[in-house]
């Protein structure tokens, strides 16, 4: 073998060996591109996740019908007042129930569908969160539960309210039925008959 053989089997060797490297580097940047996308589009993903979560667990939401029951609350006994002294008929006092009965079913739904949300919600994210983003999960997860159990709280207290709402009806229709049987009572409902 002579020098030149040598000479042109180095640099052939020096060519394939810089093209082999060069191209490793291309490929693992490209791969590294691919990656970071995705990791991008998973982040962005959960990240539209907690704020439609923050959305839905509001406080502010939340205060909105704990003011409108305290409202309620309040007109009840408002209503209880004026039945016990007989200028009520019980035409109005149905039109009364009638109107409140379906402000606390809009109450209701809007509570249940604010839970079932949470809970979706909550369960969506722990599936989706990929093994690069669980120290990200972890914290979320810690946010998220504590979010919850605020809003569970609250609509605990939601439901105390209406709870006693319920039992202010009924002393009220109690009521009605007592003014029924007075002499005021007999002569509105007989000229309603």
């Amino acid at each position: 073998m002579n020098k030149k053989d040598v000479i042109i089997k180095v640099v052939i060797a020096v060519v394939l060996g810089t093209v082999g490297f060069y191209s490793g580097i291309y490929y693992g940047i490209m791969k590294t591109d691919v990656y970071m996308v995705n990791l991008m589009t998973e982040f962005e993903k959960i990240s539209d996740e907690v704020d439609a979560f923050k959305m839905a667990s509001d406080p502010k939401t939340i205060r909105l019908y704990v003011k409108e029951l305290n409202r309620i609350l309040d007109d009840t006994k408002v209503l209880h007042k004026i039945i016990d002294t007989g200028q009520m008929g019980d035409e109005a006092l149905s039109k009364f129930f009638s109107d409140y009965d379906n402000k606390l079913n809009k109450v209701n739904e809007r509570l249940v569908v604010l839970a079932m949300d949470t809970r979706g919600m909550i369960s969506e994210l722990s599936e989706d969160v990929t093994a690069d983003l669980r120290s990200n999960k972890v914290e979320l997860e810690s946010t998220l539960k504590s979010e919850a159990d605020s809003v569970k709280k609250e609509i605990g207290r939601l439901y105390d309210r209406v709870d006693d709402l319920y039992r202010e009806l009924e002393k009220v229709s109690m009521l009605v039925d007592k003014a029924k049987e007075t002499f005021f009572g007999k002569v509105i409902f007989k000229e309603e008959e």
